[in-house]
C-alpha cells in the first residue's frame, strides 16, 4: 500500500494561531488545531499546506505534517485532489443529525455538571459570557463561546461523555460562525438568553434549567445555521 503524504505547499495559514516553542510539538499542533476547529476559528472548505501551517506557528514541518495526518486519520480533515488538506463542508441532513446528538449529550453534560461546578467556573463563565455580550471580535467570540460550554461540560465530571462532544464539535464547530456574524451584524442574539439562564440556574442549583438552557441554546443557533445549509 501506497502511504499518501500530505502538502508542502507554500501559503498563509487559515487562521491565526500561536506561535510554539515547546518539545512536544506535533501534540501541540494536533490539539491547536483541534480547537481552532471546535471554535469555529476555520470555516468549512477552508485548505491549508504543511508549509503555511508551519509558517504560521513558527516551526518545523514535520510536527505539523503528524498532526494533519492524525485529523485526517480520524476523519476531521480530508486530503484533496491537489495534496492540500480541508475541513469538510457538511449538509443539511447531516447537520441536523449531529444537533440532536448534542442536544441529548451536552443536556447530559450540562445537567450532571450543577451537582460538581465551583464558584470559580461560574465565575469564568459568566466573565466568558459578559465578553460576548460587550461585542467581542468575532474569532475572539467564537473562542469565548467554546470556553463558555467546555467549562460547564468539563465540571461535569465524566470525561468519556466530554470526550463524545469535543467529537461533535469537530464536525459542527467550523459552522459556528454563522450565529456569531449574525450578532455582529446587529440581529437579535439568541443564544445570549440561554447564556444568561445557565449562568443563573447554575447559581441556583437548578440542574433541570441548566440542561434545558443548553439544550435551548444549541436549538436556536442550529435555526441560524441551517437556514444557511439550506
Amino acid at each position: 500500500m501506497t502511504t499518501r503524504q500530505l502538502p508542502d505547499e507554500s501559503g498563509p495559514g487559515p487562521f491565526p494561531v500561536q506561535r510554539l516553542q515547546r518539545a512536544t510539538l506535533n501534540d501541540e499542533v494536533y490539539h491547536e488545531l483541534r480547537r481552532a476547529i471546535m471554535s469555529g476559528a476555520i470555516e468549512p472548505g477552508s485548505t491549508m499546506t504543511i508549509r503555511g501551517l508551519a509558517q504560521s506557528f513558527g516551526i518545523s514541518l514535520m510536527p505539523v505534517r503528524q498532526a494533519l495526518n492524525r485529523l485526517v486519520a480520524e476523519h476531521v480533515l480530508v486530503l484533496l485532489p491537489n495534496r492540500s488538506v480541508a475541513l469538510p463542508r457538511i449538509d443539511a441532513a447531516r447537520f441536523r443529525e449531529i444537533t440532536r446528538i448534542r442536544v441529548a449529550l451536552e443536556g447530559l453534560a450540562a445537567e450532571e455538571a450543577v451537582a460538581h461546578v465551583d464558584a470559580d467556573a461560574i465565575a469564568r463563565m459568566a466573565a466568558a459570557n459578559v465578553a460576548i455580550e460587550a461585542g467581542a471580535a468575532p474569532g475572539e467570540a467564537l473562542a469565548l463561546n467554546r470556553e463558555f460550554h467546555f467549562t460547564l461540560y468539563a465540571a461535569s465530571a465524566m470525561p468519556t461523555l466530554v470526550a463524545m462532544i469535543e467529537t461533535t464539535w469537530l464536525q459542527v464547530g467550523p459552522l459556528l460562525h454563522v450565529p456569531i456574524r449574525r450578532m455582529m451584524d446587529g440581529a437579535a442574539p439568541r443564544s445570549l438568553p440561554a447564556h444568561r439562564r445557565v449562568l443563573a440556574g447554575l447559581r441556583a442549583g437548578d440542574a433541570a434549567e441548566v440542561r434545558d438552557a443548553i439544550r435551548a441554546d444549541l436549538e436556536d443557533a442550529a435555526v441560524d445555521i441551517a437556514a444557511t445549509l439550506d
